[in-house]
């Protein structure tokens, strides 16, 4: 398996979490108490699981390309 096939796996992940958000968030309306809170405590796991999933994809299939998306920081360069 390639990097780019790995990082496609991830986004097709991401995208299966998004899904699962969806759904949980449909679930809100109908919950109270300390259902909606544990409801909404997932709900935010989820999503920062899928923002990790989803940087890490697009880090994986964008690995060779040289763009980067973010500013590369060294601290310990002068230049």
């Amino acid at each position: 398996m390639t990097l780019y096939q790995l990082g496609e796996e991830y986004l097709r992940q991401a995208d299966d979490l998004k899904n699962v958000i969806s759904v949980c968030s449909t679930q809100r309306n109908s919950l109270c108490g300390i259902a909606l809170f544990e409801l909404n405590s997932k709900i935010a796991t989820l999503k920062e699981m899928e923002r990790d999933t989803r940087i890490i994809g697009k880090t994986l299939t964008h690995y060779y390309s040289g763009n980067t998306c973010k500013k590369v920081y060294h601290p310990h360069r002068f230049d």
